[in-house]
């Protein structure tokens, strides 16, 4: 279905500005479990939290506000002449964790929906500025495995066998098992098939393309550099060449209302 853009309707424009209604972001609205669609996109990519912030299942599973996610330390300190040692990807309150929390190791984790295991991990080195961030694909913890018992996962199976299933381990299954309706719905907004989306129309995860974009401009016009991180609704995502579907990063731009309002073929919105 594609989305209305109420902003190009003459009368509805005019309409809103008679009654004096603010606009609202569209990420500000309502998902489910009681979070908007903003906080969502935030936990999918990824929120740092500390441990006391996970809600602990029944079964052990890990929540952040409602959402099935999972944990991984992002910070490595890196020792000189010793190789680069990644965190592991937790996925239940395993004994690990249990025995980081009884130390009194109460770290911070990044807290992500994601489903699939790439993560942005940051190497500290001795030197105070000594700092690499690098994008890498993390094993899931063993521990968790055994506790969840994930497909027939044992503490007797062969190591061989236990760094393969810690290593190809499918997030998307695990959560498509424990929380198949929530993690559906997830997907139909954070992504689209953009064969599918007809010539210069939004596509179903546009609210997404565009909280995302925004969001690495830092709320900020590109244009007039109004900040515009007090009010999300203010600053819009703007396709350059006027194609709705065209969503190549160097086809957006991050505009306030007014900036918007004065590009080509946007007198609509003109007050």
């Amino acid at each position: 279905m594609e989305l209305i853009d109420f902003l190009a309707s003459d009368f509805l424009n005019g309409l809103r500005q008679q009654m004096k209604a603010p606009l609202l972001d569209y990420s500000e609205l309502p998902f489910r479990n009681g979070i908007s669609y903003a906080e969502l996109f935030d936990i999918y990519d990824g929120v740092e939290v500390g441990i006391d912030e996970i809600d602990i299942s029944a079964g052990g599973l890990l929540y952040y506000k409602g959402v099935l996610v999972s944990l991984n330390i992002q910070d490595v300190f890196q020792r000189k002449g010793y190789d680069e040692h990644l965190p592991k990807l937790h996925i239940c309150d395993c004994q690990k964790i249990k025995d980081m929390k009884n130390a009194g190791r109460l770290q911070r984790y990044i807290s992500s929906g994601k489903h699939h295991r790439m993560r942005e991990i940051r190497f500290v080195g001795n030197h105070q500025h000594s700092v690499k961030t690098e994008r890498s694909n993390l094993d899931v913890c063993k521990y968790c495995l055994a506790q969840i018992k994930w497909q027939g996962y044992h503490t007797g199976l062969p190591s061989t066998e236990k760094d393969h299933r810690a290593k190809s381990f499918n997030l998307a299954e695990f959560y498509q098992h424990y929380e198949p309706q929530f993690y559906q719905e997830m997907i139909d907004v954070l992504y689209s098939d953009q064969d599918k989306v007809p010539l210069n129309a939004y596509q179903h995860n546009w609210a997404y393309i565009s909280y995302e974009f925004r969001k690495s401009k830092r709320w900020r016009c590109e244009s007039c550099r109004k900040d515009c991180s007090a009010d999300h609704a203010e600053l819009h995502t703007h396709h350059i060449n006027g194609n709705k579907a065209d969503n190549h990063r160097n086809n957006l731009s991050a505009l306030c209302y007014d900036c918007h309002a004065s590009q080509p073929m946007h007198e609509h919105m003109r007050k």
